[in-house]
């Protein structure tokens, strides 16, 4: 078990928007961390440190800690799991290196599979479901930016394990990074799955904000039905969620800032792959298989499908 007095040790697999901008909140509130990234953006973190550029004011972390070799960082306590969905089973493989007896890897992915997933590649026991509702993207290599609103984990409380503790109390010295330990992570998941297949479906198909599209009647219908459908499929595989639900997602929904859209969005318009099989193209698919109609997510799911593997250009 972590020993008490000694800083817990954190590893951010996948450096990207959650991933960078958690890991720039923790570090600067005294955390040891250290982050798996590649490509240009790894080259801008060693040379220049990470720049997170936030409403709440600007951070600059001039030194991190910046691989992207998991195996040379060293045992972790614990291993934030922040990859695109594409990517879990071999990122999976990589961090495996990271992993003691107690460790504990903490996925942040989209989506209801993650934890499934890294699972045929790490011991299950510890491997950890969580989901984050945060808006963040790398603006440039090496700078993170976020417009604000919702900076929140909910994760597995591991039956009270001292690390879960610990993370908690890190988050909570940090600034814009709020927690919630969970007995019922599954809930949380569907939870979020519901809310973030409307957001990316709408906000990547119509190609706008979401202010713009809670403004118009259409689409904001659209919105709904979206809502709608995939609580009628949780519901279908066994994880109902409680009446009411999709006027308060509605209503989280429009507190967001005016220019929210979600990571698939800003993937979509950069010609990156799109998580899209596992958010409205994974409604889809449960869809037909639970026998419940889901013409929204399917519209999503076969009007992107095209552009689900980026430009190959």
């Amino acid at each position: 078990m972590h020993n008490k007095g000694i800083r817990m040790r954190v590893v951010i697999m996948g450096s990207g928007g959650v991933g960078g901008y958690v890991g720039a909140r923790l570090q600067a509130a005294g955390a040891e961390l250290a982050f798996v990234a590649r490509g240009a953006h790894l080259a801008a973190l060693q040379r220049d440190g990470l720049h997170l550029e936030s409403p709440s004011g600007p951070l600059h972390l001039p030194q991190v800690q910046a691989s992207d070799d998991p195996a040379s960082l060293g045992t972790a306590d614990l291993v934030l799991f922040c990859v695109k969905l594409w990517d879990t089973e071999a990122a999976a493989q990589q961090i495996a290196p990271l992993l003691g007896p107690h460790s504990r890897v903490v996925t942040l992915q989209n989506g209801i599979d993650s934890v499934a997933l890294i699972s045929r590649h790490l011991p299950p026991a510890q491997v950890l479901g969580g989901a984050i509702y945060l808006s963040a993207y790398i603006r440039a290599a090496g700078v993170i930016a976020t417009p604000g609103g919702l900076h929140r984990l909910v994760v597995d409380a591991d039956a009270g394990n001292p690390l879960l503790v610990e993370l908690a109390q890190a988050c909570s010295r940090a600034t814009a990074l709020d927690i919630t330990l969970t007995p019922s992570v599954q809930t949380t998941l569907w939870e979020k799955f519901v809310v973030l297949t409307a957001i990316s479906g709408s906000t990547a198909l119509l190609r706008s904000t979401m202010g713009p599209i809670l403004g118009n009647e259409q689409t904001h219908v659209f919105l709904r039905q979206l809502i709608d459908e995939t609580l009628t499929v949780a519901a279908a595989a066994g994880h109902a969620l409680p009446p009411g639900f999709a006027d308060a997602a509605m209503g989280r929904i429009a507190a967001m800032p005016h220019n929210f859209r979600a990571s698939m969005a800003e993937d979509l318009d950069n010609g990156r792959r799109l998580e899209l099989p596992w958010l409205s193209g994974r409604v889809h698919g449960l869809g037909l298989e639970l026998g419940v109609p889901t013409p929204g997510h399917s519209a999503v799911y076969r009007a992107l499908l095209l552009h689900a593997q980026g430009r190959t250009a």
